[in-house]
């Protein structure tokens, strides 16, 4: 789809051609003529401006919401977006993600059914940038996105999207940069508590969880003072059953019937001949798992506003969130080809064929016939805060300075609290059939798993990343508006951000050290207590007690599926099982098992920007049309530290086979890296009144994304071993990389024909420069000579391109009582990729995580006292994983259907319900083709009844 190809600099230099050349045939009026022409031009625009914000004070409800989202978009600067809460504490969505996803061009991805971080057009993984009321907001992610789950809806008030950049904005995100707002304690009418209370209800584990908010604000009579606190509790346990699978068969893809085929016994002689290795619908592995998350959340705010004088403005704002994940998931895996580092083959007969020639039925019976026990853990222990401290002084009338400094801290404590834990149950037969035609294969265990039977010890994995994320915001900012003259508004100022994060890793040294009954104890010299070794088939391992294990604690799995699954399952006690260990032999299991510091994945980068910036605001008529045009331009210098751990390379001493000659270099030291960049970001704005109610908009600008952390990381890891072009190997990061560069582009048309309605479309491109790529090349490091791989400025860039059009309808001037209080919101996001790289744009495939289609339908009703609100979101297809085992891995198109009511029993009371997931929808996903399903998971429907006061 060819949209736009015109470079954003030749847009904006044609405009200022066009707006200068006009601006010349205006001199040619009357003085006098062009200043009263200005005045009531500017007093129109203030009177219409004060106007709104009046009824944006005033009403409440959905449709105050919608009217000041449309106020705040149409008075813009930029192309922005935004949500409104409809009240104090009253957000449309719990969840900041799936608010934003209501947006124009947003998606989001999701985390056991609820939406945790977001894509704008086709954009994320590190190319947003979050900010908290301006300020740059720290994120317990690992990397660069955020985690937009830890932060409580109630305690925010407007959700910003601005797809095209300004001067005085953080810069960072090709992608966009989304600003979280609180509310100020003077913009209250006086006196406000608003409490709320709800009961959630969770249909897969049929409990019910509290959810409550407090809000108290007041200010004084003279407007002097105000004080506003907010705080938020929630606790709820959500379930997701799970289906996931890899290794798919496919010639084409290089994955023949050596690396993706099954083993069946066709000439059933009781072993696997040369040439029993099958093509097969069925993958290599298969899963099953029932997660069971408790998700508790704490939160409050507290503002302060203080203004001792007319002309200064002072405020502090501070928010405080914490989010406690347990992570528990309940497994059972199925091998169904022969694993070359374990013993035992299994061995399948009775199979059945396709006309494909692919296996799609054949059942395992024997010795050797195991199914994997599994229990896996991924907490979160998240802390998320900013204080920040604003001055507002007016020196003149028309001259403002603005000092604002803010810090900024999130952490996820994680010391290796993650758990992935492998034991290996036998049993009699495993049926597994593809042939009824279901999305899933039909898999029956006789008999099922339980906790008393036998298990042997094979795997036991304790990781965790622990990340510590601080930053520090400074800005001393200006603002002038001139008396007279086409320039309007001038703003300028600096910004110094600093943010050091730190990532340090916890791992297992050697996760299979008790597995295959003391073979790996005996290789690394420990003694051990082999009493509880027993053999199975092919199989000899450590027994683990029966009282390690728990029974199931779930049934009912996968309801909404009509494939078989197998019967509930048991888990294990983790402590009863290190216990276990240890009573083999103690030092192995806490040397092995129990986590400890991998220095390879711990590190810290700082980050430390010093910006300067001046925007032009230039007012003006053009063929009598009024226009607004913003010129901007952002100068920036980064300064990069990154610290963390190496060997020691410049100790290592080869002898002419190119091998070390001594061990000293493996002593792990720390290393430090220094490097800076610059960068000068123009940006332009235009916005063109074709009448009072239709806005033209024209964008231009260039942005930056930084890099990955992971790529900034200092450790360095060399093979002797594993050599190419007959050169040792070395894979490092490349703390120097600079950061990704894009020009971006838009055109809209916005039409704003009632006061809650409007109208509007978008036309936009992203052309990105080069991405950061691995490049390996000879390099001298340390006096030796290595073939390194590290991350580079890659020769290759990106263009990303795309439509939006959005329709927002109130229908009280069409419909007759009671319908009169009807509504509507539609938009539609078309977004499309292409690679530079002729290699990669030959595979068709599109950005990770982007879908070429996306819509919102929301449904409204408010009158009587009575609001409701009916919503659905749909995206299509996206790309997860563009070399999976078995080819393309794909996310299929998922569409989802929530719902909201109110009733004003009293005139400051009113009871609610909420719903989410109706419908309960699968998520699901495939490997190159659709029936070859590797993902498939039920999450259930979410259903809220509660109760909301304002005194």
């Amino acid at each position: 789809m060819k949209l736009l190809t015109t470079k954003p600099a030749a847009i904006a230099l044609a405009i200022a051609a066009a707006l200068t050349a006009t601006h010349s045939a205006a001199n040619e009026i009357p003085a006098e003529q062009q200043t009263e022409t200005k005045e009531q031009v500017q007093a129109k625009d203030t009177a219409q401006a004060q106007d709104a914000e009046v009824e944006r004070i005033q009403v409440t409800g959905i449709r105050n919401s919608i009217k000041e989202g449309m106020f705040l978009k149409q008075n813009a600067v930029s192309v922005v977006d935004l949500v409104v809460a409809d009240d104090i504490g009253k957000f449309p969505d719990e969840n900041l993600a799936e608010a934003l996803q209501r947006i124009p061009g947003v998606t989001i991805t999701r985390n056991g059914g609820e939406g945790q971080n977001i894509l704008v057009r086709g954009l994320g993984d590190g190319y947003n940038v979050t900010t908290l009321n301006g300020r740059k907001l720290a994120s317990e992610n690992a990397g660069r996105d955020f985690n937009f789950d830890t932060i409580a809806s109630e305690l925010v008030n407007v959700l910003a999207v601005y797809k095209s950049p300004e001067a005085r904005l953080t810069e960072g995100g090709i992608g966009a940069i989304v600003d979280i707002q609180t509310r100020k304690p003077l913009d209250l009418e006086g006196r406000t508590i608003q409490a709320s209370a709800k009961g959630i209800y969770e249909s897969r584990t049929e409990d019910i969880h509290p959810h409550a908010s407090l809000i108290i604000g007041d200010k004084t009579d003279d407007d002097s003072f105000g004080a506003l606190i907010s705080a938020v509790y929630s606790r709820k346990t959500l379930r997701a059953d799970t289906y996931s699978a890899e290794g798919f068969f496919d010639e084409d893809e290089g994955w023949g019937v050596d690396s993706a085929g099954v083993p069946v016994d066709t000439n059933n002689n009781g072993v696997i001949d040369p040439g029993e290795i099958y093509a097969s619908k069925i993958p290599s592995y298969m899963y099953f798992a029932n997660a069971q998350d408790v998700r508790e959340r704490v939160g409050g705010t507290l503002a302060l506003q203080w203004r001792p004088l007319d002309n200064l403005d002072i405020n502090f704002d501070g928010l405080y969130s914490r989010y406690n994940t347990d992570g528990h998931k309940y497994q059972i895996g199925f091998v169904n080809y022969d694993e070359e580092w374990t013993p035992g083959t299994p061995l399948f007969t009775d199979a059945i064929f396709d006309d494909q020639g692919r296996v799609v039925s054949m059942n395992q019976t024997g010795d050797n016939t195991m199914v994997e026990l599994l229990n896996l853990s991924t907490p979160r222990k998240t802390d998320t805060y900013q204080m920040g401290l604003k001055a507002d002084w007016y020196v003149m009338p028309n001259w403002s300075i603005t000092a604002d400094v803010a810090y900024s801290a999130a952490q996820n404590a994680n010391n290796g609290d993650n758990r992935f834990v492998v034991a290996r149950g036998f049993v009699d037969g495993i049926d597994i059939d593809y042939t009824r035609g279901n999305m899933l294969p039909d898999v029956v265990i006789s008999p099922g798993l339980s906790a008393d039977q036998k298990y042997g010890a094979h795997y036991s994995r304790n990781s965790g990343v622990d990340v510590d994320d601080k930053i520090t915001d400074i800005k001393l900012t200006s603002q002038y508006i001139p008396d007279e003259g086409i320039i309007s508004k001038v703003d300028f100022g600096v910004n110094y951000v600093k943010q050091m994060k730190k990532q340090t890793e916890f791992a297992s040294a050697n996760s299979s050290q008790f597995s295959r009954g003391g073979y790996y104890l005996t290789r690394d010299g420990y003694t051990f207590d082999n009493s509880t070794v027993f053999t199975q088939g092919e199989f000899e391992l450590f027994q683990i007690p029966s009282s390690v294990f728990v029974p199931a604690n779930f049934d009912n799995f996968l309801d909404g599926e009509n494939s078989i699954s197998p019967e509930p399952w048991p888990s294990f006690d983790y402590d009863k099982l290190l216990e276990y260990y240890r009573s083999i032999n103690q030092e192995a299991a806490d040397k092995s098992i129990v986590a400890s510091l991998n220095k390879a994945g711990s590190y810290e980068v700082t980050e430390a920007v010093t910006s300067a910036y001046v925007q032009v605001n230039i007012e003006e008529e053009i063929f009598d049309l009024p226009y607004m045009l913003n010129l901007g331009l952002r100068a920036s210098q980064t300064k990069v530290t990154s610290d963390g751990y190496a060997y020691d390379l410049a100790k290592v001493e080869l002898d002419s086979a190119g091998q070390p000659t001594n061990n000293d270099w493996k002593n792990v030291v720390q290393a430090s890296y220094d490097d800076s960049y610059t960068n000068v970001l123009p940006s332009m704005n235009f916005k063109l009144n074709l009448q009072d109610d239709l806005l033209l908009r024209v964008s231009a600008a260039e942005v930056l994304s930084r890099p990955s952390l992971y790529a900034l990381r200092v450790w360095a890891a060399p093979s002797f071993t594993t050599r190419e072009n007959g050169l040792p190997t070395l894979t490092r990061g490349n703390p120097s990389v600079a950061p990704e560069k894009a020009r971006q582009g838009d055109i809209s048309l916005e039409w704003y024909f009632h006061e809650s309605s409007s109208l509007s479309g978008a036309i936009f491109i992203k052309d990105i420069e080069s991405f950061i790529t691995d490049e390996k090349g000879p390099q001298m490091v340390e006096g030796t000579e290595y073939y390194v791989t590290q991350p580079v400025s890659g020769k290759y860039g990106a263009k990303v391109q795309g439509v939006e059009a959005a329709w927002q309808q109130s229908l009280d001037e069409y419909l007759p009582e009671p319908f009169n209080g009807l509504g509507f919101q539609l938009n539609y996001t078309y977004v499309d990729s292409s690679y530079d790289d002729p290699e990669i744009d030959a595979k068709g495939l599109p950005f990770k995580g982007m879908s070429k289609n996306s819509y919102n339908a929301v449904l409204y009703y408010e009158q009587y006292g009575l609001q409701a609100r009916v919503a659905y979101n749909w995206r299509s297809k996206f790309l997860v994983d563009p070399e999976a085992w078995g080819g393309p891995a794909w996310i299929q198109d998922y569409g989802q259907l929530d719902a909201s009511a109110s009733y004003d029993i009293f005139e400051n009371v009113s009871i609610f319900a909420e719903a989410s997931n109706l419908t309960n929808n699968r998520y699901s996903g495939y490997v190159k083709y659709e029936d070859q399903v590797n993902y498939l998971e039920r999450f259930g429907t979410q259903i809220a009844l509660g109760i909301r006061g304002s005194f």
